[in-house]
């Protein structure tokens, strides 16, 4: 059976794209095999509808590199770590059986995106039970990594993913109907807005600069990070570094 390397978790198509798409580009350069699931179909939008949105997100997909795309239909606006979500959560990390997750910060301005972070974090666990039974082996992932997405986090650690903005732009501009268009006559939204790209590339720019790198991902690690060799963590990365380097 096959497993995937990195496994990235939204509320809504375009929450991975915007707040954790230079991370899976990474991957997919180091060779690693990606997937995304949307929770929802993002029903409860103001701008586009379910249709043009899973649209977009195999488009954004595509850009990204990933094969595997799951929507999971959880209801947009009312989520919640009940057992029917965890359920149909569990089955799809059973399937994909990834090694890392990615997911929204459990605390956070959208409840939809703190309770997936909390459907999440308790999911990774019981997704190794056996006895919650689905017809599938058990599965816990190995690491699981918490992005930001309105809220500030004090991050564990930050992606350097200078070489990777362009392409994640890409994929995020796939979400067409999310985004300012002169044309259109729907309800404006924070993130149609004519500088919401402009500020979305600030915070890029922002965690960034305290690695020494242009633009960067924060990420908040679930418990301690692991290494056999700490010292290669900070090679190459400071905003202050000797003239030697």
């Amino acid at each position: 059976m096959n497993t995937i390397d990195v496994l990235a978790i939204g509320s809504h198509p375009d929450d991975v794209e915007l707040n954790c798409g230079g991370t899976l580009l990474l991957a997919r350069a180091a060779g690693l095999r990606t997937a995304i699931c949307h929770l929802s179909a993002g029903e409860m939008g103001t701008r586009g509808d379910p249709a043009t949105r899973r649209r977009e997100a195999r488009a954004a997909a595509d850009r990204l590199g990933v094969g595997d795309l799951e929507i999971l239909d959880l209801p947009d606006g009312h989520m919640t770590p009940d057992d029917a979500s965890k359920d149909k959560l569990i089955r799809c990390i059973r399937r994909l059986r990834p090694r890392i997750v990615l997911a929204p910060y459990w605390e956070d301005l959208h409840p939809d995106h703190a309770a997936s972070g909390a459907l999440v974090r308790q999911v990774r666990f019981l997704a190794g039970l056996e006895r919650w039974d689905t017809g599938q082996k058990p599965w816990r992932p190995e690491g699981l990594l918490f992005y930001m997405s309105h809220t500030p986090l004090k991050p564990s650690i930050v992606v350097d993913i200078s070489d990777h903005f362009a392409a994640k732009k890409e994929a995020a501009a796939c979400y067409r109907s999310q985004f300012h268009r002169p044309d259109s006559d729907e309800r404006a939204t924070f993130i149609s807005g004519e500088n919401f790209w402009s500020w979305w590339e600030g915070r890029a720019l922002y965690w960034g600069h305290f690695i020494g790198v242009r633009y960067g991902e924060p990420f908040l690690v679930d418990g301690p990070i692991p290494s056999r060799d700490p010292f290669a963590l900070f090679s190459g990365f400071g905003k202050y570094r000797n003239d030697d380097e």
